[in-house]
């Protein structure tokens, strides 16, 4: 019986190494027929966002914070490059965004948000952080009211 157990795994060892060797040795010629198979890689027209992490807009009522509103935003980019360069002045924006956000309420007189207004307001922050040809726009992907 062990005899039977021994012939048996050494057939299954020496039948799968021959099995690996041929199919690795054996198609030489398929790997350019791979290459000419596979379709030319096109790169799309698709936007390139870099996006921030969340920021917090005070809601002002006078000189006193009504409540907050936590934004997540992204930045429409021009190009990759655009986005690779952008990214190490994060800090950069974000610091213009919450400028921004405390130089002037971004809600209506009736309390609402103008997300229209205050995407145009980031965009021109983003512009003067990374160049007008580098921005397409930013986006507000997110926005939460909190408590105050």
């Amino acid at each position: 019986m062990k005899k039977l157990i021994i012939i048996g795994g050494a057939v299954l060892l020496l039948g799968g190494g021959g099995a690996a060797a041929f199919m690795m040795m054996g198609g030489e010629d398929k790997p350019a027929q791979a290459e000419a198979a596979m379709p030319e890689i096109v790169l799309s027209d698709d936007p390139v966002y870099l996006r921030l992490d969340g920021l917090t807009a005070p809601i002002m009522k006078g000189t006193h914070v009504r409540h907050y509103i936590f934004l997540n935003v992204s930045i429409e980019m021009a190009d990759d490059s655009a986005r690779s360069d952008a990214s190490p002045l994060k800090p950069r924006l974000q610091d213009a965004f919450l400028r921004e956000f405390y130089s002037k309420t971004i809600a209506k007189g009736d309390g609402t948000i103008d997300f229209a207004n205050v995407s145009k307001r980031l965009t021109k922050q983003a512009k003067k952080v990374l160049g007008d040809d580098q921005v397409l726009g930013v986006l507000i992907t997110r926005a939460m009211r909190g408590a105050g």
